[in-house]
């Protein structure tokens, strides 16, 4: 519960004396501890999607309302820390590839990662599911605008209900799939060894968490 409590949103958690709550509040460099502890290969996850290159601007209805603020305010703290932390990554791999093609040797070395990324907006997705929330919830994002048709930004980190969930399992599972055999090449895995760590594992599908 601590690691899931969302300043502004959920109280921090007692636990020995002592408050806690999400720890991504501080977490500037989320690879760093990774790094740090070996790492050569970083499979990465975001809940964030990729931006294509294409500049596509929302429609407003009007002034930024309280919801967009704090949903803004709440991606900059929970996501924009990895798009930084992966860009200072590719700095470094290039500037290791640089040095070592002069015959300079430097206490760095290269990090191979995959970024793995949703293909559609979370926000989108938690927009569809409004109406999955508890009557109370939905009042007072009603009261701050986070009902409006400016999609479901801040909605979406306090969406808890199946529905939502599900939607977002099955994005994953979908997303992951279609770069199957990039995955695979990156974990150094065929596909017979990945179905039979599936089928060992008795990994549930989609289909299954559905029903």
């Amino acid at each position: 519960m601590a690691s899931a409590a969302i300043p502004f949103i959920f109280p921090p958690v007692s636990i020995d004396r002592e408050y806690y709550g999400d720890g991504s509040m501080r977490q500037i460099a989320p690879i760093s501890p990774t790094l740090h502890l070996g790492a050569d290969h970083v499979l990465v996850i975001s809940v964030s999607r990729v931006a294509n290159g294409s500049s596509h601007v929302v429609p407003r209805d009007g002034c930024p309302s309280l919801a967009q603020i704090a949903g803004h305010a709440l991606n900059s703290m929970f996501l924009d820390a990895l798009d930084a932390d992966l860009e200072r990554l590719d700095r470094i791999n290039h500037t290791v590839a640089k040095v070592s093609a002069a015959g300079v040797s430097v206490n760095l070395k290269h990090v191979d990662y995959l970024l793995l990324s949703p293909s559609q907006e979370i926000d989108q997705i938690a927009a569809r599911h409004l109406r999955a929330l508890p009557w109370p919830v939905r009042f007072f994002l009603r009261g701050i605008g986070a009902m409006r048709r400016s999609r479901g930004n801040l909605a979406s980190y306090v969406l808890f209900e199946k529905p939502f969930c599900r939607a977002l399992i099955r994005l994953g599972y979908n997303d992951t799939m279609a770069r199957r055999d990039e995955v695979l090449a990156f974990l150094g895995l065929d596909a017979a060894d990945a179905e039979r760590s599936l089928i060992s594992a008795d990994v549930p599908m989609p289909e299954r968490i559905a029903a």
